[in-house]
């Protein structure tokens, strides 16, 4: 079996199309991880997630403006003519953002430009990625697509495990301090993590420029083109990518037919799911998850960024085609999510104590990205055998955005969340 598997592929390829596949989202991924420690260091505070939210929604100019330009234009533009200046951008706002991460202007308040500026470029580039990448992948035979997909999973896989590794320390507690005058004064302390803030974003942008090399090396290489079918990924769409990548050799003739789901439950689900897992409960994980301390906080976003790949491998492999099962699993998801919402409301107070509320806040964020993560793949799946992956598409945005903007309203305009800081005295 393994034999016949190398007899009918070029492992090299399959190796550029993961590292390719990987720039699709490290960059974001790779940032969320590291907000445990981001948080502690920036004038944001606990509200930095909400900022960052409406930033990546922002961001969505990106495949909007491609999208206009290829329905407007005379000529279709060629993915690769953009996918290589996108990537040299990637790696030019990953070393911006080594740089200047921590620059801090006032602007009214105390503001991270530096992040805020380096994190919407990134945004632009992971954003636009969604409408170039895959379509540029249906210029080779179609079993490539998966070391793509693969790519693209583990996107958010490796920033979790080098996130893991760099660790991070409990809540700030206050220690005394001798200043050089011999004064002593009572501070409040952070424990440092392995490594800096600027060394995990380093590791970022060394990703950058691998995904950007593999990239060049997949176009150009004379191996690589010897694998392309000839079809011009300029003309394929999202959808035909992956209708033709899922094709199997008809043996004989039979008459298909769409299967028929109640399209409208779900295209509804889909926007109130991604209503809350990529815009809404992101915004307020740091309520959620800090009253219980900084080592909750890193692993509910570390296993939560490592369970949504994986089970968008699971659904990719064992698909469910079942509405009632999907509808039973986003609403399991939505209970799941109003503890974390009840949580995040009562910061800075703690639901059932610190020991067993800390325990609970992890597992329930973990199965609550892994609950969503599966009914998004599975609804893009049915929402493709019906036709309607743009509409599912366009919802998934329009979800997205609705929560991350009310969520930024009610944490920074309302205030309906607080945080706590600890204050020393001396």
């Amino acid at each position: 079996m393994l034999k016949d598997f190398l007899r009918n592929r070029v492992i090299l390829i399959d190796l550029l199309a993961v590292l390719f596949g990987i720039s699709s989202w490290i960059s974001i991924n790779g940032l969320w991880v590291e907000l445990p420690l981001l948080v502690q260091e920036l004038p944001e505070g606990w509200a930095l997630p909400s900022y960052l939210s409406i930033i990546v929604q922002v961001a969505n100019i990106g495949p909007i403006t491609y999208s206009l330009l290829r329905s407007c234009g005379s000529s279709p533009l060629s993915p690769h003519m953009v996918i290589v200046p996108l990537l040299v951008l990637g790696c030019a706002a990953s070393f911006a953002l080594t740089l200047t991460w921590d620059w801090v202007a006032t602007l009214g308040s105390p503001h991270s430009v530096g992040l805020f500026i380096s994190v919407f470029f990134l945004s632009l580039v992971d954003c636009t990625s969604s409408v170039l990448f895959l379509p540029y992948m249906g210029l080779f035979r179609s079993l490539y697509l998966n070391s793509y997909l693969i790519g693209e999973g583990m996107s958010g896989f490796v920033p979790s495990i080098a996130a893991l590794a760099q660790g991070v320390s409990g809540n700030p507690v206050c220690t005394n301090m001798t200043l050089d005058n011999g004064t002593v004064v009572e501070e409040a302390v952070v424990g440092e993590p392995r490594f800096t803030t600027s060394n995990f974003f380093t590791f970022l942008l060394a990703m950058m420029a691998i995904s950007l090399v593999a990239f060049l090396l997949l176009h150009y290489l004379p191996t690589a083109r010897k694998e392309r079918t000839g079809t011009s990924p300029s003309n394929a769409n999202f959808s035909e990518v992956l209708q033709n990548s899922t094709e199997e050799p008809v043996e004989e003739e039979v008459v298909k037919t769409k299967p028929l789901y109640n399209t409208a439950l779900l295209l509804t689900i889909q926007a109130a799911v991604c209503f809350l897992s990529n815009g809404a409960l992101p915004s307020i994980q740091s309520y959620s998850c800090l009253p219980y301390g900084n080592t909750v906080y890193h692993l509910a976003v570390t296993l939560n960024a490592m369970a949504n790949p994986l089970m968008a491998f699971l659904a990719f492999f064992m698909p469910c085609t079942q509405q009632g099962v999907v509808l039973s699993l986003a609403l399991l998801g939505g209970a799941l999510s109003s503890f974390i919402l009840a949580t995040a409301l009562a910061s800075p107070g703690m639901i059932a104590g610190l020991g067993v509320g800390g325990s609970l806040v992890v597992i329930t964020w973990v199965v609550t990205g892994a609950l969503f993560s599966y009914v998004k793949v599975s609804v893009a799946g049915m929402c493709r055998d019906s036709g309607l992956l743009f509409q599912c598409g366009a919802l998934t945005q329009a979800g997205s955005a609705g929560g991350a903007l009310i969520m930024f309203l009610l944490v920074n305009q309302v205030g309906l969340f607080d945080g706590y800081y600890v204050s020393c005295g001396g």
